[in-house]
């Protein structure tokens, strides 16, 4: 897979109250043009439907530039609040994202170990129309128009689809029953998370960690336990041991309801292999272990 143009990711090491762990989460390098090209990091974040510039990233100088840029008339609306959407790009090694949602007063505090700040976020809008590939082991990523012809007999594919509001849908089987899931990038160390009442229907019962977790500033509490169902992707299996639940995620359940998953899975019970999103053709793949491309 050595012709394409890759961007190499690094990963965050900062998990739940603290705690190091070797994949917390998948930052990529970007730059804003517009900007006089400041560069920094942006989580890579597939549950994130819009891609997102953290106010609090940026001097004061910066931040009045940016808000003078063009804006969209409508704003988007963000965790139940109107934010600002600028006509602006993001790129991405030899690509671009545009328009981007801007959240004033968001922002992480420590910079990556190379003293670039974090910026914000590069959510799933830089991968529709297109082929994202991401190779977990090589912690680099591709977006490329096409399926290389030699994948599509090497890759083991599975349905995929986009909620109204662009969040990823994959179809695994649970059971050897078809569920769709959402995949999430976003929630890198989780195998899964679902539910109360359907972690108690996918599990043995018994909470063995409890985590608390800030997502977009929102404190949440999540309790997992040992998976009893097997979970399998186009008929292979996947490493889903440790199932989770929110305790206080206010509005999850209907959520979940509305569009239709079982649950979310982040990027743990793929991090041995490369996977393929071709959304042009709404399939979810998985290349074999070993397989090189061209």
């Amino acid at each position: 897979m050595s012709t394409f143009p890759w961007l190499t990711f690094q990963w965050g090491h900062q998990g739940p109250d603290g705690q190091y762990l070797p994949r917390a989460a998948l930052f990529v390098p970007g730059a804003l043009p517009t900007v006089g090209g400041l560069s920094g990091w942006f989580q890579f974040d597939l549950g994130a439907p819009t891609t997102v510039l953290y106010g609090q990233a940026f001097t004061p100088e910066q931040r009045e530039h940016l808000q003078a840029q063009p804006q969209r008339p409508r704003p988007a609306i963000f965790n139940g609040q109107e934010v600002p959407v600028l006509e602006m790009p993001v790129r991405l090694g030899p690509w671009e994202v545009s328009p981007v949602i801007w959240l004033a007063d968001f922002g992480d505090d420590e910079p990556m170990p190379d003293g670039r700040p974090i910026l914000g976020t590069v959510g799933s809008d830089f991968a529709r129309g297109h082929v994202l590939v991401v190779d977990f082991p090589g912690e680099r990523l591709t977006r490329m128009d096409t399926v290389p012809a030699n994948w599509e007999t090497a890759a083991h594919w599975t349905p995929m689809r986009l909620t109204e509001h662009g969040h990823v849908l994959i179809q695994v089987e649970v059971d050897g029953k078809p569920h769709w899931v959402m995949f999430d990038t976003g929630s890198s160390i989780f195998e899964f998370i679902t539910s109360d009442a359907l972690w108690h229907t996918l599990c043995h019962g018994q909470v063995t960690k409890t985590l608390r977790i800030t997502a977009w500033g929102e404190a949440l509490d999540v309790l997992g336990g040992p998976v009893r169902a097997q979970f399998t992707l186009a008929g292979q299996p996947l490493p889903v041991r440790t199932a989770y639940y929110y305790r206080n995620m206010p509005g999850w359940d209907t959520f979940q309801e509305r569009f239709g998953f079982l649950g979310l899975m982040g990027n743990a019970p793929f991090w041995e292999g490369v996977i393929v999103l071709d959304f042009p053709h709404g399939r979810f793949g998985i290349l074999p272990p070993g397989f090189t491309g061209s």
